[in-house]
């Protein structure tokens, strides 16, 4: 084990997986992916006493997931540290993976999205294993969490098929050290749109595929206005409807024929997601009922439930533990907050797992400049080993 300390341990690991490209392939084509930043991981792990598999996708085996068990010598539950391995490309940066050190933070891609959290779940796991702790701590690090999440599919086929269950999942993902306890969800529903061309001069013969796109946007507009009056979440405010693409034309002299839109709903919780399609299926029937001869499809794309932290068991122990010892000799105490985009916390809550968000952060995430602050950094792992031995100690009757 380190003789550092664990913050100063997790900043030089952190530094270490930044420098190793783990450019997603599903964003970047061509990009390596998460095949050596996992066996570097797996090596580290293993030298810790983990018993580790190196877990591929089924939909591409050179998306490579990490799964690490150690169990200590006595009885007592499961806490999975997770986190994902892959990053967003890295245009219109200046040596992204070489990791630099300024003004307190630590800069290069994948800083704080999410490679800092990663360092402090796999020091304060190894930590937790030289300390013989009670019951299991499992580390899982995934692929393809900024695209498709095949990697946690993967990951939690994987579980599932050895009979590893838990009581608790921590999700490092970039939250300020605050603790998210609700994310929203999302569907993408595509939409055509048929009418009938015809020479602009005579527009009597046409059916305007132009015009129907116009009023399907008002109709989008319309049912986003309506989200907005339903009464608010208190973390995430309110669901919403954005068209986010629209193409129609191809001919200045030409009515349009066709156009084509890409719609996406943003759920609450309690929200089903797959409901997108029939509320946009609603706001199709609308424009063709104003429009004769114009044709419609939608097709659902992809789809992701919303999510609400467990707040009455282990998962709520666990959390409260971490703000407590995130808490101690901090500025601010750590806040429940909301996260308006998606996160893997959904699959793992849905697989049974209740599920707990809060990892270090800075700023720049997906963007040129990406960097995570120090000192969150440093204070990450000794409160995850803290909140971790409160939980596997039963104090917190987790």
């Amino acid at each position: 084990m380190s003789d550092l300390s664990p913050g100063d341990d997790a900043l030089e690991l952190a530094r270490l997986l930044i420098s190793t490209d783990s450019v997603s392939p599903s964003l970047v084509p061509g990009a390596p992916g998460e095949g050596r930043i996992a066996a570097v991981i797996a090596q580290r792990l293993e030298g810790a006493g983990f018993v580790v598999d190196l877990v591929p996708a089924p939909e591409d085996a050179q998306r490579v997931s990490v799964v690490a068990v150690h169990a200590g010598s006595q009885p007592g539950p499961t806490v999975v540290f997770n986190g994902h391995l892959d990053t967003v490309g890295v245009e219109g940066m200046v040596d992204p993976f070489t990791p630099r050190i300024a003004d307190g933070k630590l800069f290069g891609r994948g800083a704080s999205d999410m490679k800092a959290g990663l360092a402090g779940l796999i020091v304060a796991a190894e930590r937790l294993a030289a300390a013989d702790h009670p019951g299991t701590v499992v580390f899982t690090g995934v692929a393809d969490e900024e695209d498709a999440s095949v990697g946690a599919a993967a990951v939690l086929r994987h579980l599932a098929d050895r009979g590893v269950t838990a009581d608790v999942c921590l999700i490092a993902e970039p939250t300020w050290l605050d603790r998210v306890a609700a994310h929203r969800g999302y569907a993408v529903v595509e939409v055509t749109l048929q009418g009938t061309a015809a020479h602009s001069s005579q527009p009597g013969l046409a059916v305007d595929a132009i015009r129907a796109l116009g009023a399907l946007l008002q109709e989008v507009e319309r049912a986003d206005d309506e989200l907005h009056r339903r009464p608010a979440h208190p973390l995430l405010d309110h669901g919403s409807f954005t068209t986010t693409v629209a193409r129609a034309g191809n001919a200045p002299f030409t009515i349009a024929a066709d156009a084509t839109l890409v719609i996406e709903r943003r759920t609450l919780p309690g929200e089903r997601a797959e409901d997108a399609l029939v509320e946009v299926q609603a706001m199709l029937d609308a424009v063709a009922a104003r429009m004769p001869g114009l044709r419609t499809g939608a097709r659902l794309t992809h789809q992701r439930e919303a999510w609400e932290a467990d707040e009455q068991g282990a998962a709520a122990r666990f959390a409260d533990s971490l703000a407590a010892e995130l808490s101690r000799d901090a500025e601010a105490v750590p806040a429940a907050v909301g996260a308006p985009y998606w996160m893997e916390s959904a699959l793992w809550q849905a697989a049974g797992i209740p599920t707990v968000v809060c990892g270090p952060a800075g700023g720049g995430l997906h963007a040129a400049e990406e960097w995570v602050d120090l000192d969150q950094l440093r204070r990450f792992p000794e409160a995850v080993i803290a909140a971790t031995i409160d939980a596997l100690s039963g104090s917190s009757e987790a």
